[in-house]
């Protein structure tokens, strides 16, 4: 029975060995040409991975999946994903271009900054992770690529010389790309409210992670993550509804049904099965749960999925 249905990669090497058959020696820095990573057709299932993303799609098209979320990848597609995001990818064409994958361990150990990732907006919670720009920005930013792959794979260098001139020529890409994202975006004001609310979503991507750590597991409730935010639960619920449009219940109780239609796709768990892993301590309260959110039972969800696949 199968018991992970989205894997977890917590080092670059491990992805690529499982995704692409690819051996990195690397376990925190890795860029490769698009063309090295399938070709039309290719469908990557759903996964979660410890990197941090940054790729440019100079040609070829297809559809990104982000948290459940459908992005279109089209010529001169730029996009930055977050460590932990649930991913997936189907190319519908061939893709070319450049992609970046590193770890936060790559980066923080290169910088004197407490939080370097907090200088770049796209890699906040809740940002736009994917946008499209000209051909004069595709051509700044793949020249930048390249040098970025060149001295990374040059052969005449010292190991350790590759990896900080990468680091580098890492920040210059990440700035760019900033310029060109805020440009884009007509780029916001992240206000403290706005930090509120990217903690809080990060709180409930990492709470569905495994955790073999975790203390008796509980249905996370607006409290608990409010005690974990050390704020009081309205003003998390105020704040969430003004700048989200949902409040911090709504948001539980969607992402906890997306945790629990991704279980019921995936997996030849029982449904029992699945609502303790959600954390419910009754299987007719994880039915009833399930059911008021989408309309129908996890069971039928499954009998759905099945038709629909037939």
């Amino acid at each position: 029975m199968e018991t992970q249905p989205i894997p977890y990669y917590d080092n670059l090497p491990d992805f690529l060995k499982a995704v692409k058959s690819i051996d990195a020696t690397n376990r925190c820095f890795g860029i490769f040409p698009f063309e090295q990573f399938g070709g039309p057709g290719e469908v990557i299932p759903p996964f979660r991975s410890s990197t941090y993303v940054a790729a440019l799609v100079t040609e070829g098209s297809g559809t990104i999946h982000l948290d459940g979320v459908p992005y279109c990848v089209k010529p001169g597609t730029l996009y930055v994903l977050r460590p932990w995001t649930v991913r997936s990818i189907h190319k519908q064409d061939q893709w070319h271009g450049y992609v970046i994958m590193f770890t936060s361990e790559f980066v923080t150990k290169r910088s004197v900054q407490s939080d370097p990732m907090r200088e770049y907006p796209f890699y906040r919670k809740g940002a736009q992770p994917l946008i499209h720009i000209t051909p004069a920005e595709v051509a700044e930013l793949y020249s930048q690529f390249e040098l970025i792959d060149r001295e990374f794979n040059n052969p005449n260098r010292p190991k350790a010389d590759r990896l900080d001139l990468a680091y580098h020529l890492l920040q210059a890409l990440l700035i760019k790309e900033r310029q060109i994202y805020r440009q884009t975006l007509s780029a916001i004001e992240y206000s403290q409210p706005i930090s509120l609310v990217e903690r809080f979503q990060s709180l409930l991507q990492m709470y569905y992670l495994p955790d073999p750590n975790q203390e008796t597991p509980v249905l996370l409730t607006v409290h608990e993550a409010a005690d974990r935010l050390h704020i009081h639960p309205h003003y998390l619920s105020d704040i969430l509804k003004k700048y989200t449009g949902k409040t911090a219940l709504q948001h539980i109780r969607e992402r906890t049904v997306f945790e629990a239609q991704s279980l019921i796709r995936n997996t030849d768990l029982t449904m029992a099965e699945i609502g303790y892993r959600l954390k419910f301590d009754d299987p007719s309260n994880f039915t009833k749960f399930f059911k008021s959110v989408t309309g129908i039972t996890p069971r039928a969800y499954r009998e759905q999925g099945y038709v629909l696949a037939a």
